[in-house]
């Protein structure tokens, strides 16, 4: 472990110095209502604007310069939310909470603060990277589909292997939804809301066990070490409760009885937390040894969902003021931070010893027997295309775009939810082009009409989203293509995250960073096309 590693709203940072300084507003990015995901890297703060907790389409991240007080959009996740990332080895992986694709495969991006990589797991059923975290020079990933699961990588994420799969009856869902690595032991969070039972594990050899002397409960969902113990809450049928372990034995941390803790932070010389209270008030709070804590804060008019460290001072996320996401910290900027060398990404593992069969696919994109259990047969056809990197197969996937594809209407997760065969097979297509690195995206499937009906699940198989997303993974950058993106940028009756979809894109091939200020991009663009005449 070194000084950088940080995690989320539940970030471990080594060497901090951080005091009880007054916080004030720094920033409000975006449109979101809630900011979290805070983590300390590059000289940086990074974080998550977003609405979490609920189905919504949105996931965008930016970093703050304390230094400057300077907001910058980085990136945005395709995926319905924003899992807790980790810094390793000099670069910073970020899950997919929920990736917008639901191809059955754990997805996460890393960056070196500049370039963005797409990757996956590679092996196991996941719907879900709720966390990632490192310890001992290896990467831990927790998933979930239906059942939680911990993955583990040896060469920094270049391929995965299953460590544990949590028994779950098919009644239920459980999930790992916190990683922390605690005196030489990784701890896990899981989640399982329906019964009572050990929610707090930890590693030992290749397996997850529970952690001895810690209640039963519902779910652990926040995790920090400080000192000897292990603090975490503990979420029963009648509330949580903030309790700590040093491995052998457990007890109630009695003084933020009453108070929700929403984030907690540690530094060498102080544990600091994030709460909300029964009457909805915010706090966050300080202290030393774990058993005397005081109020470092109030927040009048925000809720704190996640707090951090950076560079010897401490920052909260939070949701609102006035229904916005919100940055809170000391208003003294932060000491400059000695960067580490420049980390080169880590390559992806393409899938070059697959056997491609065209004719396989077009068998698969005619046939509606295909499209039954979410499209099951699709995705085996198009399993072998990705990450093929190959110029001829990007060209040959491109091509089928156009279909033909079987007249047929197709009812997933609701009633209420019913897709075109059209829909899915370009959507998967779309996929697995972006991941070949080559082909060319229509334009008319970025412009083409949102026509879908709003579903509890908020998933979409509508054209749109998928084809932006792909031409910015291909780095299409042309005239028309750019076009397309700014035209479709305030487009009346689109939803609100999908104009947020044509700026990530627009932000991922141009290098411009004005996020969600639609009149700059505009202006932008007016005077390019005046440069090119």
């Amino acid at each position: 472990m070194n000084r950088f590693l940080c995690y989320l709203g539940f970030i471990v940072c080594l060497g901090s110095n951080a005091t009880a300084e007054p916080l004030q507003l720094l920033a409000q990015p975006g449109p979101w209502p809630a900011v979290s995901g805070l983590i300390s890297f590059n000289g940086r703060l990074w974080l998550v604007n977003s609405d979490p907790h609920v189905n919504h389409n949105a996931a965008d991240i930016y970093s703050f310069d304390p230094g400057q007080g300077e907001m910058r959009y980085e990136a945005a996740l395709f995926s319905q939310g924003a899992g807790d990332p980790v810094v390793f080895d000099g670069r910073l992986y970020w899950p997919f909470e929920d990736p917008r694709f639901s191809a059955l495969r754990g997805e996460y991006v890393v960056t070196d603060g500049t370039a963005w990589r797409w990757h996956a797991l590679s092996d196991g059923l996941a719907f879900h990277v709720h966390a990632m975290a490192t310890l001992g020079g290896k990467l831990y990933a927790a998933t979930s589909a239906w059942r939680a699961g911990l993955q583990v990588s040896d060469d920094g994420g270049a391929t995965w292997r299953i460590l544990y799969d949590h028994p779950t009856p098919e009644s239920r869902v459980s999930r790992i939804t916190a990683l922390e690595a605690a005196h030489g032991t990784l701890y896990a969070g899981l989640t399982d809301r329906r019964v009572t039972g050990p929610r707090l594990l930890r590693l030992e050899g290749d397996t997850l066990v529970p952690a001895e002397a810690w209640p039963e409960g519902r779910r652990v969902d926040q995790l920090a070490a400080h000192g000897a113990w292990l603090y975490g809450t503990n979420v029963t049928a009648n509330g949580s409760a903030l309790w700590r372990t040093d491995g052998t034995v457990a007890e109630r941390v009695h003084a933020l009885d009453g108070h929700a803790v929403r984030g907690l932070a540690a530094g060498a010389d102080a544990l600091w937390a994030v709460s909300v209270g029964t009457n909805g008030e915010g706090r966050l709070w300080r202290t030393t040894n774990g058993e005397t804590w005081h109020v470092a804060h109030n927040f009048a008019d925000a809720s704190p969902t996640a707090v951090a460290l950076h560079a010897g001072q401490v920052y909260v996320g939070a949701r609102g003021p006035h229904g916005r996401g919100s940055l809170w910290g000391p208003a003294a900027p932060a000491a400059a931070v000695n960067l580490p060398p420049a980390m080169a990404l880590p390559p992806v593992i393409t899938s070059s010893d697959a056997e491609f069969s065209l004719a396989e696919l077009d068998r698969a994109l005619a046939d509606p027997a295909s499209y039954e259990d979410y499209g099951a047969g699709l995705r085996a056809a198009l399993k072998p295309f990705l990450g093929t990197r190959s110029p001829a197969l990007g060209a040959a996937l491109s091509e089928r775009l156009a279909g033909p594809f079987p007249d047929i209407n197709l009812q997933l997760f609701s009633t209420a939810f019913v897709v075109t065969a059209t829909e899915m097979a370009q959507w998967g297509l779309l996929r697995a082009i972006a991941l070949t690195g080559h082909g060319r995206i229509p334009t008319a499937l970025i412009a083409s009409p949102w026509r879908a009906v709003p579903n509890d699940a908020e998933k979409y198989f509508e054209p749109a989203p998928a084809a932006a997303w792909a031409a910015a993974q291909l780095g299409q950058d042309d005239d028309a293509t750019l076009a397309a993106l700014i035209a479709r940028l305030d487009r009346r009756g689109d939803p609100d995250w999908l104009t947020g979809d044509m700026i990530a894109a627009l932000t991922a091939l141009t290098g411009h960073r004005f996020g969600h200020d639609i009149a700059a991009w505009r202006r932008w663009w007016e005077d390019q096309r005046g440069r090119r005449e």
